[in-house]
């Protein structure tokens, strides 16, 4: 596994996953690890971009954080046989965590949509 793996598992909780509703959730830093595996083996110029509209502390629970916003992605996956690169954006709403040393964690990584996109950045 690579520091930029590592540096993305540290941003969740032991038991934090990304849900998707279009492909296998990752739960918990064992599945997230697998996932990126995956994505290590099958995949390669690999470029991500996310964009957060909001944040903010929930109204009743001072130890718990709400996000959402955009992301972006364009990768190649390896074994096509034309190269070509696939584009897609979505939408993603995140529930975050303030743990005992008063740093935040992702708890849940929400995919709300994706589709193709066709104007890339």
């Amino acid at each position: 596994m690579t520091a930029d793996a590592d540096a993305l598992l540290a941003l969740f909780e032991a038991d934090g996953g990304i849900v998707d509703g279009s492909s296998r959730d990752a739960l918990g830093h064992d599945q997230l690890r697998e996932m990126l595996a995956w994505g290590a083996a099958n995949l390669r110029d690999v470029r991500f971009e996310i964009d957060t509209d909001w944040a903010k502390v929930d109204g009743l629970v001072e130890d718990v954080a709400h996000a959402a916003g955009r992301w972006r992605i364009a990768f190649a996956p390896i074994d096509s046989p034309t190269g070509r690169t696939v584009h897609e954006r979505g939408t993603f709403a995140e529930r975050w965590h303030r743990g005992a040393d008063g740093s935040w964690r992702i708890h849940r990584d929400l995919t709300l949509s994706r589709e193709p996109d066709d104007a890339p950045a």
